[in-house]
């Protein structure tokens, strides 16, 4: 289950599972999450950490998916970075065009 890390503000930290049985918890609490700084009047940048993701499947690609396009039709000033992607959800989003979003360096 993601869970804001409250020794650093803008960070929301990723459960160990992103998969079908896990897609729509995850999704709702980094939307409830996105919300709360997507609402500021300051252009904002929150990180998502994956570091403790320890399985995925292609579910975790409609979880970025979803991410991106919640940026794009609903705040104004809000950034995303992504840290501590796991390999095997790198080669999955590799196969979409998602990942020009997010490997933008």
């Amino acid at each position: 289950m993601s869970n804001p890390d409250g020794r650093q503000p803008g960070k929301l930290c990723v459960g160990e599972e992103l998969t079908k049985v896990t897609i729509v918890q995850e999704l709702s609490s980094t939307m409830e999450f996105l919300k709360r700084y997507g609402s500021s009047e300051q252009s904002i940048t929150v990180c998502i950490d994956f570091d403790k993701l320890e399985r995925v499947d292609t579910f975790a690609v409609v979880f970025i998916v979803q991410i991106e396009r919640f940026i794009s039709r609903s705040s104004n000033g809000l950034k995303i970075t992504y840290q501590n992607l796991p390999d095997d959800l790198i080669s999955l989003l590799k196969l979409t065009s998602i990942a020009q979003a997010i490997f933008k360096d």
